[in-house]
């Protein structure tokens, strides 16, 4: 879904390098076009999917709500989990076209809808008496792709050989497809964030770049997989802390 991103970083207007002329004012103007133009554009697209998941988390807790005795306290706590959740997603998703709504906050109400749906079918097999799993472990590089495959073991000596690029591959949960470009050498299809001209000294214009590395006080989720990681998301959103955003 975002892999086009990286083109922009080859159209970025050239520094005054060796010989290299400046960029006047007409290139770096066009340049920023395209990279807000490109930023709007996948906006649009996430804004879609977030409606599309807050809107089938909708309709599975009207399908499968729970009663449930006071007694039985490991699903409740679950069931209210996946409540928070689904309610948390449904506010991201409400300032989804207010200017300072950045595609990580989607990405956010996405991980939110699908992560309470997860949560709802746990309480219901605890309210059935079994054991639910654990929930998914999301991809690092972009949350919006699913399940991260597991690091393959190695033993012997091949694990004391562990080469450069399988090493970063094991570094942080990757999807399959963001695993093998890690391997290939190639960049994986990261979720990009804009970052603002004002947010770094010396800069002509925005940039995109991977959502992890806004600065943590910038952004919640720079550190949390779009609140994939921290089970304190949901009540982080409905307290309404989420709310970082860099200088504009």
């Amino acid at each position: 879904m975002f892999r086009r991103w990286w083109f922009l970083d080859a159209l970025r207007p050239a520094g005054p390098t060796g010989a290299a002329p400046r960029p006047g004012r007409r290139e770096i103007k066009a340049h920023n076009a395209l990279v807000l133009g490109e930023w709007e554009a996948l906006r649009a697209r996430l804004r879609e999917l977030a409606a599309e998941r807050v809107a089938t988390a909708g309709t599975v807790f009207r399908a499968a709500e729970l009663q449930l005795l006071t007694e039985e306290s490991a699903a409740r706590r679950a069931y209210q989990w996946a409540l928070e959740a689904y309610e948390a997603a449904g506010r991201l998703l409400d300032t989804a076209d207010r200017p300072d709504t950045d595609l990580p906050d989607l990405a956010a109400a996405v991980v939110l809808a699908e992560q309470a749906v997860e949560r709802l079918a746990a309480a219901h097999l605890l309210h059935a008496g079994q054991r639910p799993d654990p929930l998914a472990v999301r991809c690092y590089y972009n949350p919006l792709h699913g399940p991260a495959a597991p690091a393959p073991a190695r033993t012997g000596k091949k694990a004391h050989r562990t080469a450069a690029r399988e090493a970063a591959a094991d570094r942080r949960p990757a999807c399959p497809s963001c695993r093998r470009a890690i391997l290939a050498g190639q960049q994986p299809d990261v979720l990009p964030a804009l970052l603002p001209a004002k947010a770094v000294p010396g800069r002509t214009g925005p940039a995109l770049v991977p959502y992890y590395s806004v600065p943590r006080q910038w952004s919640p989720w720079s550190t949390t997989a779009c609140g994939a990681y921290d089970p304190g998301t949901p009540a982080l959103v409905l307290r309404g802390e989420h709310r970082r955003h860099p200088p504009r």
